[in-house]
């Protein structure tokens, strides 16, 4: 029988999209594991998504309305906080699970790590085509930074763990709360990785569906350069150097605006200067800056698109 610790609580901030929400919790109700309970967060006043949610009727929901908008992080934090279960996965209101996602990410832990993050396959879809991502799975050999920035490849989708996947320990969540930044969920996971007996691990299975074409800022639809780089260049202590390079030449680097001169200067200075450069960073650095980006998305999605997985 399963012991009250392995409950899991599913937290899903939420405002202004009650029919999206909708969906992402009639995912979440619909999982095979058993003990499990949701938490959706309304970050501030939102009478239409309360009332859609107030429809479902079922005991293991629990709806938390804000007075004040708190943001993405706040409200992740606060439902955390509120959780019962002693695991905590998180979920995009714009996402959705396949039904068995908790029960193998949760099969699925390694043992002798006390902090695992769980991560699994998405169906990514996109306007120009469905993928599956990552291509390439973590496991607990892999630095959670080198992993996530440091590519084998040219071409984004090889590594991939968004928020909408992670499914972690609340003592995790509760030592290290998600912060307050743009790119909170690569933030939490950088500083994870910097825990002793911390490991991010990707089940092979696809396991939840991420639509790209929301309203969520990412580093390659973010169109503030100078914001993206402020935060890559902070993170420069939490990395290694070949993360850090990685994270300025592959990540960064793809962004249109990275194109002028200036802003490759920039860049390639900070990383030969901060970071040690792989020759793979330095490539797909000289790919951004040479290949316009419509050519380098059709040949993305002529070599990894897969329309029609589920």
């Amino acid at each position: 029988m399963t012991s009250p610790q392995e409950m899991v609580t599913v937290v899903i901030p939420t405002r202004n999209r009650p029919d999206m929400v909708a969906r992402a919790v009639e995912s979440a109700l619909a999982q095979t594991y058993a003990p499990l309970e949701v938490v959706v967060v309304i970050d501030g006043p939102d009478p239409a998504t309360e009332e859609r949610l107030r429809a479902f009727g079922d005991p293991r929901l629990t709806v938390i309305p804000l007075e004040r908008n708190r943001g993405a992080a706040g409200a992740r934090n606060l439902g955390v906080e509120r959780a019962q279960g002693a695991w905590i996965a998180f979920l995009d209101d714009d996402d959705e699970w396949m039904p068995g996602k908790i029960a193998l990410q949760m099969a699925a832990r390694p043992p002798g790590v006390r902090y695992p993050i769980m991560s699994c396959r998405c169906k990514v879809v996109t306007a120009r085509g469905d993928f599956e991502w990552p291509r390439r799975l973590c496991t607990p050999r892999d630095r959670i930074g080198d992993y996530l920035f440091v590519r084998h490849g040219l071409f984004k989708g090889e590594t991939f763990a968004p928020t909408t996947t992670l499914l972690a320990p609340k003592a995790l969540l509760l030592r290290q709360p998600i912060p307050k930044s743009a790119f909170d969920d690569w933030e939490w996971l950088i500083a994870c990785g910097r825990i002793e007996s911390c490991a991010l691990v990707t089940v092979p299975e696809v396991l939840a569906v991420h639509y790209t074409e929301s309203d969520r800022i990412t580093l390659s639809t973010c169109h503030n350069i100078d914001m993206a780089l402020n935060w890559a260049e902070s993170m420069r202590p939490m990395l290694s150097p070949r993360a850090y390079a990685s994270l300025l030449l592959q990540a960064t680097g793809g962004e249109q605006a990275a194109r002028t001169p200036a802003v490759r200067k920039r860049i390639l200075k900070s990383a030969l200067r901060d970071g040690a450069p792989t020759p793979m960073a330095l490539t797909t650095f000289l790919m951004h800056s040479l290949m316009p980006v419509g050519l380098r998305r059709r040949l993305r999605q002529a070599i990894f698109s897969a329309p029609g997985t589920a």
